[in-house]
């Protein structure tokens, strides 16, 4: 789908909980105008079942029906393997000197990124564990994001991949799916300090209420806001769905240097610095 192809009517924003999925947390949102309107949100459907994955698989594909409905998926969730764990070679030679490109992005691009803030004898990048745009959001753009295999992050990495190809018949990465990071979202909309700020904070709710409230000429709750402004996980799945709408509204498209890698390696999608 290109950039000028993304005429999408539903918006929906997952925050994937781990393996067992009992804190994953689901924002359907629906174009209205100039905006877009929260209809749904909530860690449990509306019969009151958990988003485990055949509910939330079901939840996704049931938005599809009547056929032709024009949905877009945004998840807070690794949605592309790291280089290594894509290799199909019986056997390795080596990082030092493997001529896969994204690896050798790793070696070149990747450690000069991060070279100026490394301790003596850790290896700067880990390829293995990393994707590209992991290193790019945080020493390009000062984010920090979460390795896609990070410690404590297998759980998750593997319920993303499981639902990607369980969803792959009617959902296709960068598509009508995209990988983001609510996190990244903020802190290009409102800076450092509110990234910082809006999640484990004492004035949590007055944060949270606070974008909210800046976001209100196109983003609106036509269902109780005061549930996302209490619960992490709800208030990410409104984001991921709003960070959908932005991508689709304003056609964001991948960067141009080292384009060719993102393409593989995958991509998370923030919105871009003016």
């Amino acid at each position: 789908m290109t950039a000028g192809n993304r005429d999408f009517s539903t918006f929906f924003g997952v925050d994937l909980g781990g393996g067992k999925g009992k804190n994953t947390a689901v924002a359907r949102l629906e174009r209205d105008g100039s905006g877009v309107r929260v209809d749904f949100v909530g860690v449990r459907n509306p019969d009151g079942a958990p988003f485990y994955d055949p509910i939330l698989i079901e939840t996704l594909r049931g938005a599809l029906r009547p056929q032709g409905a024009s949905v877009l998926v945004a998840m807070d969730a690794p949605l592309s393997p790291s280089v290594c764990l894509r290799c199909r070679r019986e056997g390795c030679d080596g990082l030092d000197i493997c001529l896969d490109p994204t690896v050798r992005w790793f070696r070149e691009r990747g450690n000069e990124l991060v070279a100026g803030g490394r301790r003596v004898g850790k290896p700067p990048t880990t390829a293995y564990t990393q994707r590209a745009c992991e290193v790019v959001l945080h020493r390009k753009h000062g984010i920090l994001p979460r390795e896609t295999l990070g410690q404590g992050m297998g759980p998750l990495t593997a319920r993303a991949h499981y639902l990607r190809r369980a969803l792959g018949s009617v959902f296709e990465l960068n598509r009508n799916l995209i990988e983001v990071y609510p996190k990244a979202t903020i802190y290009a909309l409102f800076g450092q300090q509110v990234a910082r700020r809006y999640k484990r904070e004492t004035r949590t709710w007055q944060i949270r209420a606070s974008i909210l409230e800046s976001l209100a000429d196109r983003l609106w709750f036509n269902v109780w806001r005061e549930g996302s402004l209490q619960n992490d996980h709800c208030f990410d799945a409104v984001i991921a769905a709003y960070t959908g709408y932005l991508w689709a509204e304003e056609g964001w498209t991948l960067p141009e240097e080292d384009r060719e890698v993102f393409e593989v390696d995958g991509w998370i999608w923030f919105p871009p610095k003016c």
